[in-house]
């Protein structure tokens, strides 16, 4: 289903109104703020990112084509990702003061801040690497859920061809089992995304995201991927912002890399 349009917010509302303003998160699980970059910047970090690798993926005007498969696993050795999230170029993009007070406005909170792991993931048709129904709470351990926020940018296409990412409804209100202290798999949900919205009786909501927007959501709501139908990328990063360091997972103050165990 379509998310509605109470899932959406322009960024220029909201910087008009930033100090009165108030997004009922925990009331709605995620939110989608229009128009946060600049499309020319977007695409700024995405051609840094792609132009790391050699001979996986080649560029067609515009857009780039994935290729093959790099021998590396994804974040792991020298791979590219590992690289780049330590960037400087990356590193400006996410702590970008845009990024910090919309949190604030979304946490309810005079302060915002970011965790050092940020994650940046490129999947496409061959490399067929999809996210599976969980939350993120079962990642990323605080001492009060309501208190961080998870950012999720695309960096590029993220439709429904490109891995769009979805919502269970309302999930982030239901019961679902603690699988925060299980490890690796055993804290998904579940991979088959009809019978999981069967059982619930919840719907999946698919938001519309254009490039430039970000999506913020709460660590406890359920969500995961479709499976991508392009051999053009879709490529994302994700962050956590919290109200105060206290609050923050201890484990996440390093930089990420593909085999950490997080």
């Amino acid at each position: 289903h379509k998310a509605p349009s109470k899932y959406y917010l322009d960024r220029d509302e909201l910087i008009k109104n930033l100090k009165n303003y108030k997004f009922n998160l925990k009331e709605n699980g995620f939110v989608v703020i229009q128009n946060v970059f600049k499309k020319d910047y977007i695409d700024q970090i995405k051609d840094a990112y792609f132009n790391l690798f050699k001979g996986n993926f080649i560029r067609k005007e515009k857009n780039w084509i994935q290729i093959s498969n790099p021998e590396i696993p994804h974040g792991c050795g020298d791979h590219p990702a590992k690289i780049f999230v330590k960037s400087k170029l990356f590193l400006e993009f996410i702590n970008n003061d845009i990024l910090k007070e919309i949190s604030k406005v979304l946490l309810s909170s005079k302060e915002s801040v970011l965790t050092k792991r940020a994650i940046i993931r490129s999947f496409s048709k061959i490399s067929n690497s999809t996210t599976a129904a969980h939350r993120d709470r079962e990642y990323y351990k605080s001492n009060d859920n309501s208190k961080v926020v998870t950012v999720w940018i695309p960096l590029g296409n993220a439709d429904i061809n490109h891995g769009q990412l979805i919502y269970l409804e309302n999930s982030h209100k239901a019961f679902f089992k603690d699988r925060s202290e299980l490890k690796g798999k055993q804290r998904i949900i579940s991979y088959d995304l009809g019978d999981l919205a069967n059982k619930t009786s919840k719907n999946w909501l698919i938001p519309k995201v254009n490039k430039g927007d970000v999506i913020f959501h709460c660590l406890n709501i359920v969500h995961a991927s479709f499976e991508s139908n392009s051999n053009e990328p879709r490529l994302s990063c994700d962050l956590r912002f919290g109200t105060d360091l206290k609050y923050l997972d201890q484990r996440w103050n390093n930089y990420w890399y593909g085999d950490d165990g997080l």
